[in-house]
């Protein structure tokens, strides 16, 4: 290009510390990790604080507990360099603190119920049950003491006969669950914490820095979080290694992808939803055709081989249990309840019993094809990894609302990673100079 004539750059003069605008949106992400602990950290509170005064934990013992829990959103507030630190406390304290009071309650203080849930419970029944060489599917779960886990609805719990949960729910804890036989007893919580600590590992590894830490934060203290995880959580295997294969695809090792994926897939079928999503970055990240289908027949040869271990002991049995139970109708299926669709239907009179049959199945495929396909097309147009788990996170939520039932829980599971991804997508934004340049014609 051709300076026109009588216009010529002569030299630079700079212009000393002009004063530059601040940007709102800085401030925004400069505070974004304070502004989220605080409000996250203060709805969890009250949650936690109201379940130690429902287990009547002594006034002293909640006040130092609270107090420290404080002090932890303080340094975090107040202290940058502790930040990091500090968030970690808060988490520890409002998420694991419940827990771990909720395993010594139920070992410690005779109670005709349960300080159980359902789900947490049968897992760990299943894995004793395997232990004793009797197979998991089809076992009577009421005499094996699983009716004193707390139920709060009308008709009695569908677990009692039925395990709706594929192989690896139960077989992944199984070691431990093994090596705690000497001492007397075991809970399903202990593994579930440590799924939670693998879970917050690999969001840091997903999102390094501050985005990894707001996405912690986001993931366990959403409010709610914790009154579910006292119960156990169980959930929490299947998605981190969700998030392992999403790990692995970001690093290009899309053989380990495949793997971690069909793992997955047979410790909870919601991970299912998840699949595309994964796929979808791994094709950002440069995975071709051929890539992406021997990383899908490495997920289906571990799939196989742990399922048909119990197809083969007893086939009708793990049908009835993981399929027919799920989306069939009559006696050996489940009734609708809950607040989802299936439940504005029966109370509408569209459906008129609660073990009728209804084409929810072909609901859940639609949505969930819909929801892969925009997935599909934002995550490759933007290329970002926080949309994954946005995606992910959308595809459980709306598939669930369409299925046969949809309880807190799984609003939980579909919230969670949600608001992770949203959380996730906070990116530092160029520091403006102190001072400018002006040319000097």
């Amino acid at each position: 290009m051709r300076i026109a004539p009588g216009f010529r750059c002569t030299g630079v003069a700079s212009v000393a510390s002009v004063p530059a605008r601040r940007p709102a949106t800085r401030v925004v992400y400069r505070h974004a990790e304070p502004i989220l602990l605080l409000g996250l950290a203060i709805p969890s509170a009250a949650i936690d604080l109201r379940i130690a005064q429902t287990w009547s934990w002594p006034a002293g013992l909640i006040a130092l507990w609270l107090g420290a829990t404080a002090l932890a959103v303080g340094a975090a507030l107040f202290r940058g360099q502790l930040r990091a630190i500090g968030s970690a406390l808060v988490i520890g304290s409002l998420y694991a603190v419940p827990i771990v009071g909720a395993i010594i309650r139920w070992h410690t203080v005779p109670s005709p119920t349960a300080l159980i849930g359902d789900g947490a419970y049968q897992t760990q029944l299943a894995g004793d049950f395997l232990l004793r060489g009797i197979d998991p599917y089809g076992a009577d779960y009421a005499a094996a003491g699983l009716s004193a886990a707390p139920w709060g609805e009308t008709f009695a719990s569908p677990a009692l006969h039925h395990l709706v949960t594929w192989p690896g729910q139960f077989l992944w804890p199984l070691p431990l669950q093994l090596a705690a036989r000497p001492l007397g007893w075991w809970d399903e919580r202990v593994f579930l914490l440590l799924a939670a600590g693998a879970t917050g590992w690999l969001l840091l590894r997903l999102f390094p820095g501050l985005p990894g830490r707001l996405a912690a934060t986001a993931f366990f203290l959403i409010p709610g979080h914790s009154l579910v995880a006292v119960l156990g959580d169980n959930d929490l295997p299947m998605l981190a290694l969700v998030l392992a294969a999403l790990l692995a695809a970001d690093r290009r090792r899309y053989l380990l992808m495949g793997l971690l994926l069909g793992l997955a897939v047979v410790t909870k079928q919601h991970a299912l939803l998840a699949v595309p999503l994964v796929a979808t970055w791994a094709v950002v990240r440069g995975a071709d055709f051929r890539g992406m289908i021997r990383a899908a027949g490495v997920a289906a040869i571990v799939g196989v081989a742990v399922v048909a271990p119990f197809v083969v002991w007893n086939a009708g049995a793990f049908v009835r249990d993981t399929l027919v139970f799920l989306a069939g109708s009559g006696l050996d299926a489940y009734p609708i309840n809950g607040f989802g669709l299936s439940a504005l239907l029966l109370s509408s009179g569209v459906i008129l019993d609660p073990r009728g049959a209804f084409p929810f199945a072909l609901i859940e495929l639609i949505v969930g094809t819909g929801v892969w396909f925009l997935g599909w097309r934002w995550i490759r147009a933007r290329a970002r990894l926080a949309d994954v788990l946005l995606f992910a996170g959308l595809a459980m939520l709306l598939v669930l609302y369409v299925s046969r039932y949809f309880h807190d829980s799984h609003l939980l599971l579909g919230a969670e990673l949600i608001l992770a991804g949203l959380a996730a997508r906070t990116r530092p934004l160029a520091v403006p100079p102190r001072g400018r340049a002006v040319l000097a014609a």
